[in-house]
């Protein structure tokens, strides 16, 4: 008798190599993945512009990188400048400097997106804040008085027409780059369980209709935590974000889809290595601490010749 559901294991066509770059972009679930991969010592940036839930200014932001346009509208609010199109965490203290912040993340999405990339996209809703002057979905509102926004479940078909203009671009300027979508497992509660499903729904039909138009994939991280963890032991104490062990598993997954046989063994020696550079040695032995130094330093050195220079240990 089984008690669990399982979420079967589609490799990748494609997969990823310790020289190629990787992008991972939207939802805080995709920063969760992203941070995983920068610690395994892999060329990888995550939202550059802090964590961006919609569709839509996602994609306005993505399409202004790599076209090198500074179309983001400023506010300033207590002493701070933000734009639109990015998160709170992104501000600078005058209007030069954000557009000067802009510029240099924009270049370095840019850059990330040439050669050899992947990009990793993660949708945490549809449900958006339409400025009203401006007739624009933002990322977010920035502690602005909500009578300046419109609270939408925007269509699919408009934040398709945002993403097909916006993929059109990307595959014109890297016609090998791998794009791979997810959708959020963080439900967002604040909108009510309907109203969520609702959104995730409509974020489903979006990538569906995405991948009929483009060379895109799908990476079932929201089923792997809704349908095979389904249980409240895997989430965080606001039952709502996933905890370690969940991220765990679901970057278990993402590796079995994406490396190949001999690049997951070398990530589980980098695994090794890194578990063993936070170790303290709690008896003090000099021995043993030497010992212990001299095993990092070598592995180190096996990694870098085996994996090349592109690896950041």
């Amino acid at each position: 008798m089984e008690f669990q559901l399982s979420v079967p294991v589609i490799p990748s066509d494609n997969k990823i190599d310790f020289s190629d770059k990787l992008c991972f972009l939207g939802s805080c679930f995709s920063a969760e993945i992203g941070e995983r991969s920068v610690n395994q010592g892999m060329d990888s940036i995550s939202n550059p512009f802090g964590t961006i839930f919609h569709p839509i200014p996602l994609a306005r932001l993505l399409n202004n990188s790599i076209l090198g346009n500074q179309r983001s509208e400023l506010l300033v609010h207590n002493k701070r400048v933000y734009d639109w199109d990015s998160a709170h965490v992104f501000f600078s203290s005058t209007k030069e400097a954000h557009q000067l912040k802009i510029k240099e993340h924009q270049n370095l999405i840019k850059d990330q997106l040439k050669g050899s990339s992947w990009m990793f996209v993660t949708f945490g809703t549809a449900m958006g804040y339409r400025h009203k002057s401006s007739n624009f979905i933002v990322s977010n509102c920035h502690k602005q008085n909500q009578s300046l926004f419109d609270k939408e479940l925007i269509s699919i078909d408009e934040m398709y027409d945002h993403w097909e203009e916006f993929l059109k671009n990307l595959f014109q300027f890297n016609p090998s780059i791998n794009v791979v979508f997810t959708v959020s497992p963080v439900r967002h509660v604040k909108d009510g369980l309907i109203n969520n499903n609702q959104s995730k729904s409509r974020l489903f039909l979006l990538i569906d209709k995405l991948k009929e138009n483009f060379p895109v994939t799908y990476f079932p991280a929201y089923e792997i935590l809704i349908d095979a963890l389904r249980d409240y032991r895997f989430y965080k104490r606001d039952l709502v974000h996933p905890n370690e062990q969940a991220i765990d598993f679901v970057w278990s997954h993402f590796i079995k889809s994406y490396y190949s046989d001999s690049n997951t063994q070398l990530l589980k020696r980098i695994t090794k290595l890194k578990a063993a550079e936070s170790h303290q040695e709690i008896t003090g032995d000099p021995i043993e601490v030497e010992k212990l130094k001299n095993w990092i330093k070598t592995e180190k050195n096996k990694l870098k010749k085996e994996i090349g220079g592109s690896i950041n240990l």
